[in-house]
């Protein structure tokens, strides 16, 4: 039962009775036992909360790796490769939900960037920080999934992929009918010709879906001097 007590507050108390036996006569006394079992009750109830909450974002997990091996492109690509894919986006992924624990289920943009910038090489990516932006635990991995296939699609075949190649980050907030709306923008600069792909390979398709999560949209333009990629998402 639960009751409230002049100067402890309120507490849950477990009240049990037993009869008194003497063996040299027939009592009916009774004793009652009010055993204050308040905080074990919090405790099995945040437990209780933590397990499912666990079991949610395990769940969660399991269906996104599922999805990333059923759309990571087996075409031309050895089991290598493949391997190489997968866990790549697999990485991203875990590191994202690292970030979210560790920022209570936010995590700042600028970490992000940091974390899915180390592969490329010192010098290459210039990252030009907007304003802090905290992002919300469903908005962290699209975005950590965006970054990383940028990363890597410029690494193989982009500007990071040459000694002189250069990449500019930045983002900004703009308001939009009383919204906050983040812009996200990557250039790629002295790196090889870019021409216009004959069909939508996963990492664009990977980055639009992504973008489309976030409840906003990315557009990608194959410019011949360098891919450039526009995102956008709202915040609020």
């Amino acid at each position: 039962m639960k009751a409230n007590f002049p100067v402890i507050g309120q507490r849950t108390m477990l009240v049990s009775a037993r009869q008194l036996v003497h063996p040299d006569n027939n009592s009916t006394s009774i004793l009652v036992l009010f055993d204050d079992v308040t905080d074990r009750r919090r405790e099995e109830v945040q437990n209780n909360i933590l397990l499912t909450e666990t079991r949610h974002r395990m769940k969660n997990i399991l269906a996104m790796v599922r999805a990333l091996a059923n759309t990571t492109s087996v075409e031309d690509r050895s089991g290598a490769e493949y391997r190489d894919a997968f866990l790549g986006r697999f990485e991203a992924v875990i590191d994202a939900e690292n970030l979210a624990l560790d920022g209570n289920d936010e995590a700042d943009l600028s970490s992000l960037v940091e974390q899915a910038m180390k592969p490329a090489a010192s010098g290459q990516v210039r990252v030009n920080p907007g304003p802090a932006i905290r992002l919300k635990r469903s908005q962290v991995v699209p975005m950590s999934l965006i970054l990383h296939e940028l990363v890597v699609n410029a690494m193989k075949y982009g500007a990071l992929s040459l000694p002189d190649g250069v990449v500019q980050l930045s983002w900004s907030v703009s308001p939009e009918h009383e919204k906050r709306v983040l812009n996200l923008a990557w250039r790629e600069m002295n790196g090889p010709p870019v021409s216009l792909p004959t069909r939508s390979g996963f990492g664009s398709q990977l980055i639009t879906h992504s973008a489309a999560s976030l409840g906003g949209m990315a557009e990608l333009n194959f410019d011949p001097a360098g891919l450039t990629v526009d995102v956008t998402a709202p915040l609020d």
